[in-house]
């Protein structure tokens, strides 16, 4: 499976989604009612346009994300293993 940035067409199960999601949490944590529900274009413009950009970012910067691997070797230590590189599985 992808990691889906979204779009406001094609906003179900990606990260635009999770960054609504979080929104609705953290406002009824602060103010205490329910994010308002009115028109979410425009915030889901705002959420996609967030998604994308730290997809595209990540997408385009895959191989300085993650450079080394530490893992226990099973036998009371640990090993470090270095990274060649890293493919993410984005859709934009």
């Amino acid at each position: 499976m992808s990691l889906k940035a979204g779009h406001v067409a094609d906003f179900s199960g990606s990260l635009a989604k999770a960054i609504e999601d979080a929104m609705k949490t953290e406002w009824e944590t602060v103010k205490g009612t329910p994010m308002p529900d009115t028109d979410p274009t425009d915030r889901r413009i705002l959420f996609v346009a967030i998604a994308q950009g730290i997809l595209g970012y990540l997408n385009s910067h895959e191989s300085d994300a993650i450079t080394e691997i530490e893992y226990d070797d099973g036998v009371g230590g640990t090993s470090t293993l270095d990274v060649e590189s890293v493919e993410f599985n984005v859709s934009l």
